[in-house]
């Protein structure tokens, strides 16, 4: 069944939302978890998402773009709504301040980060499109393969070519491979 006709039968069945959920779920809770920055934002935004989702179903208007999309703008919202909400809140004291973590943790995140994407960017460009649709897309190496044109065999050649390259880029620049 294709998203527009799924998106037509989950106004009436729950199976079929449920079918919409395991589609797109993946990749909402990813864009959910950029904007949260940690699990629990991110499971709260993802299903809150889904809640107005279901709720408000019978307004969605297919205007070519992705089901997914839908869900990641109601995401965007919430984050952003949330960001306004805790902006007007004062704790009142220091243990009112949620800690989920090291207070460093976000900070040796953001330099990894920035190291793996400065490291990305040094690929050949096929291996970097790999890399981008494997990792970042969570795309399967039959979906790589069609996109770029080339057999599977030689996705996961390059896929494997790839991570080598960065393991080396990355032990150059200072990081260590942990097991």
């Amino acid at each position: 069944m294709n998203e527009t006709e799924l998106i037509a039968a989950a106004r009436t069945s729950p199976d079929a939302f449920a079918s919409l959920y395991d589609r797109t779920q993946p990749g909402v809770y990813r864009y959910a978890y950029s904007l949260a920055g940690n699990h629990t934002g991110a499971e709260d935004l993802t299903a809150e998402a889904y809640r107005r989702a279901l709720v408000n179903l019978h307004r969605y208007e297919d205007r070519g773009r992705p089901f997914e999309a839908w869900l990641c703008t109601i995401v965007r919202n919430l984050a952003r709504d949330g960001g306004r909400k805790r902006g007007r809140e004062i704790p009142l004291m220091d243990h009112d301040q949620p800690q989920d973590h090291w207070p460093g943790f976000d900070l040796v995140r953001h330099e990894q980060r920035s190291a793996v994407q400065v490291a990305v960017g040094r690929l050949p460009e096929v291996q970097r499109r790999v890399v981008v649709l494997r990792f970042g897309r969570e795309w399967s190496v039959r979906q790589v393969a069609d996109e770029l044109a080339k057999s599977e065999a030689a996705v996961k050649q390059l896929t494997y070519r790839a991570v080598n390259r960065l393991r080396e880029l990355l032990q150059e620049a200072g990081y260590e491979h942990d097991a």
